[in-house]
């Protein structure tokens, strides 16, 4: 009897034992299921929040990324004007030499090739050639010829031996204008272009 009494105390002992481990098992469970679900939460709110800052930095650093392109667009624009008109100016003060240049090598050619010769005698000379020209040389013969008046003597001359040589025929009028400078000598001609010089 006292082994049976024993042995139901163990045994009420021992399911005591269990229930309280059972028990504290069971709470040790929920409190760690608890600390996990804050753990989550925790995690969640803090990848929320760094998605919203990591979010709000890109948009930050667009708009700022646009305002350097804005910037960097108006001052290439700018400075793509400047050089244009510097190039511009370049080109016109280039312009103005090749044209002063051009003058002073035409005035020294001119000089040089311009025979001396007294322009009053190509008056009476002159006078078969204004029936096409014009007395003053601004008359375009047969409507096609250039204008006598404002040439220099050296070009005249040059043109009207190369006339008389039948080597020029512009504007189809070799021709005619070989049978009218055939006759002259060449300081006719020298003479001739001299007086249609001061038109």
């Amino acid at each position: 009897m006292l082994f049976i009494a024993c042995g139901e105390e163990t045994k009420k002992a021992t399911q005591t034992t269990q229930e309280s481990v059972s028990t504290a098992t069971s709470k040790a469970m929920d409190a760690t299921k608890d600390a996990a679900n804050k753990a989550v939460d925790a995690a969640t709110i803090a990848a929320n929040a760094a998605k919203e800052k990591a979010a709000t930095l890109a948009d930050e650093a667009k708009v700022k990324a646009l305002e350097l392109a804005k910037d960097t667009k108006a001052r290439a624009a700018k400075l793509a004007e400047e050089a244009k008109k510097k190039a511009t100016e370049l080109a016109e003060q280039a312009k103005a030499k090749a044209v002063e240049a051009t003058k002073v090598v035409k005035e020294k050619i001119h000089a040089a090739t311009a025979p001396s010769v007294d322009s009053s005698a190509g008056a009476p000379l002159y006078a078969k050639c204004a029936g096409c020209h014009g007395k003053d040389g601004k008359t375009k013969a047969l409507g096609k010829s250039a204008l006598l008046a404002g040439q220099d003597a050296a070009t005249l001359s040059i043109t009207m031996k190369a006339y008389k040589a039948g080597t020029r025929n512009a504007s189809g009028m070799g021709s005619l204008m070989k049978g009218q400078v055939g006759t002259m000598s060449d300081s006719d001609i020298d003479a001739v272009a001299a007086y249609i010089a001061t038109f």
